[in-house]
């Protein structure tokens, strides 16, 4: 007979990472069993979680509150009801709890445990049942060599312009890993996420302005922007380093396929290239490469993040549309 799984291997099992040794002990450190079963009982108000739970009213708000402040609830408002549920997969697990303010230096490293041992074949396992990547490149329209009109969703600068809200959070790869050095807190969000940070507390509002000048510095330094892959809804603007970050070394060096390319490509003018490298040293996905003293793209490993137009001196680099913008996922 199967032994009954504990609290924390059901909540492992309710965001789909059935048979993990390290995330049901993340839950256990972040959450009590009182808590555990309160999680499993939403989603619902208030009222219907107590009814569930048999806690008082008062109990159960208190101890929504407490969750919602550590990542582990979230909130749904329809009129004057509220829903919670709980996360609702590893995504929003990691993301959520990672900025919990009063997380401890062992929390984190926990997390960049399950990086290291588990998350790479979880991805590869992830990648057969996933039709699309959740999240792709995009670039800033500035490097674009545009024969039209630049969509919204393919520049990020656009994206902040079109959102009714913005704010930043520390970057959550880079809080439990942080070896690249670079500046931690320029993860933007956007819209609806934007008011979660906020509300929370883990997220500084911005203005738009604000938030453009992150996004340029992000740019100068060579971190690539990853959006949601989709054409209609946005929730953040990540601004990835090849070092830390959870999507970049599974796609690169794993060749899992989660995260999509923009619909562009570098193209290197070779009259105008010196053949300096900067482009080649930039670049994160080893689309370029030197040949007789110029700079080529390989078109098979191009994303078109961008991240080498700025990097060359004698502005040989652009970008042109080389995918239609239908093969963006509505």
């Amino acid at each position: 007979m199967t032994p009954e799984k504990d609290l924390f291997e059901q909540l492992s099992d309710r965001i789909m990472t059935t048979g993990s040794k390290i995330i049901p002990q993340l839950f256990r450190f972040i959450a009590t069993e009182d808590d555990a079963k309160l999680m499993l009982a939403t989603p619902g108000t208030v009222d219907e979680l107590a009814e569930k739970t048999g806690g008082s009213r008062d109990d159960v708000q208190k101890k929504l509150g407490d969750l919602f402040h550590k990542g582990l609830m979230f909130k749904a408002r329809k009129g004057d009801m509220t829903t919670y549920k709980m996360c609702k997969d590893i995504v929003q697990f990691h993301d959520g709890t990672i900025l919990w303010p009063e997380a401890p230096k062992s929390y984190h490293q926990l997390w960049k445990k399950y990086m290291d041992e588990e998350w790479f074949d979880y991805a590869r396992v992830i990648e057969k049942f996933v039709k699309d990547p959740f999240t792709r490149v995009v670039p800033i329209g500035q490097s674009i060599k545009a024969e039209g009109q630049i969509q919204t969703v393919d520049d990020v600068m656009n994206i902040i312009d079109q959102t009714n809200r913005v704010a930043v959070t520390d970057c959550t790869c880079r809080t439990i890993d942080g070896k690249c050095g670079h500046e931690l807190r320029v993860c933007v969000q956007v819209g609806r996420s934007a008011e979660y940070a906020i509300e929370r507390g883990t997220g500084t509002e911005l203005t738009k302005d604000e938030a453009k000048k992150i996004i340029s510095r992000c740019d100068e330094a060579g971190l690539v922007h990853v959006i949601m892959n989709s054409s209609t809804r946005q929730n953040f603007i990540c601004n990835c380093c090849s070092d830390c970050c959870q999507t970049m070394p599974v796609f690169v060096k794993a060749g899992v396929k989660i995260l999509a390319p923009s619909r562009f490509s570098a193209e290197v003018d070779v009259d105008t290239c010196t053949g300096c490298e900067a482009c080649v040293d930039r670049c994160f996905f080893g689309a370029l490469l030197m040949e007789d003293g110029t700079a080529v793209v390989s078109a098979e490993k191009c994303m078109g993040c961008g991240v080498c137009v700025p990097a060359c001196p004698a502005e040989a680099i652009t970008l042109f549309e080389v995918r239609a913008k239908e093969t963006i996922p509505a």
